[in-house]
């Protein structure tokens, strides 16, 4: 009974790492519709690239970098993986983020560990937001 027992242990955690791993990896990628016109997809750290359809049938490379921290979805646009929303490291301890216009509203950790609501204009959804100590500035760091 005891050895029937451990084996089926060893079956359970098995099939619970089976299913983290499977989970993990099915996250990986950002959400958006460029995966309807894009091949090649690898997400290699916070980066996105892919072979993604031009207007006129050809394909382009593009990559997208801080695409893990897109606050929106990433489409294919005549080529180029580009966010709907900001981007930036920022996404990484801030939250309940939203946009209105070119304002960016969120909640950011500070060093100390509280929380700040926070604000910034942001050029453009390409151009990266950093949390700098708890504010949001725009632009790729903090100095």
């Amino acid at each position: 009974m005891r050895t029937r027992q451990i084996a089926f242990g060893r079956y359970v955690v098995v099939a619970i790492a089976s299913l983290l791993c499977a989970g993990t990896l099915m996250a990986a990628n950002p959400a958006g519709s460029y995966t309807q016109t894009c091949s090649n997809i690898k997400l290699n750290g916070e980066n996105l690239s892919a072979d993604c359809k031009r207007m006129n049938g050809s394909n382009n490379h593009s990559t997208l970098e801080f695409a893990t921290s897109c606050v929106g979805n990433v489409s294919n646009v005549d080529g180029h993986l580009v966010c709907t929303g900001p981007i930036g490291s920022f996404a990484r301890t801030c939250r309940n983020t939203r946009v209105e216009g070119n304002i960016v509203y969120s909640n950011c950790q500070r060093i100390s560990g509280s929380w700040k609501d926070t604000q910034s204009s942001f050029s453009g959804f390409q151009h990266p937001l950093t949390n700098c100590d708890g504010n949001l500035v725009d632009k790729p760091t903090c100095n």
